[in-house]
């Protein structure tokens, strides 16, 4: 299960306890309903936070991501270039003229 999944449940699962316990409780009608719409608003600015925080935190995971891409890339043609110099030193030390 993905973690949005997760989170939608759990969150679905949140307001709907939060509806049930306003609906038994012994309030009026008007009373109830301003309970309702506090906790509707309460869980949509929570809501609002949370994607923002996501949002953030997926934008920080896609600069990271390049800058390993990078350097694996540097690492690589480090690498690569090590590898060139040290049979091209073989190849001298063998006898062997550059072709």
């Amino acid at each position: 299960m993905s973690t949005k999944s997760t989170i939608a449940i759990a969150l679905t699962a949140l307001a709907a306890g939060a509806a049930i316990g306003l609906l038994l409780a012994p309030a009026s009608g008007a009373d109830t309903r301003k309970k309702l719409a506090k906790k509707g608003s309460d869980l949509k600015d929570r809501l609002k936070d949370m994607l923002e925080e996501g949002s953030d935190l997926i934008g920080k995971l896609k600069d990271d991501a390049e800058e390993l891409a990078t350097k694996a890339k540097d690492t690589a043609n480090t690498a690569k270039d090590r590898v060139k110099d040290a049979a091209q030193e073989a190849r001298a030390t063998a006898g062997y003229s550059k072709s």
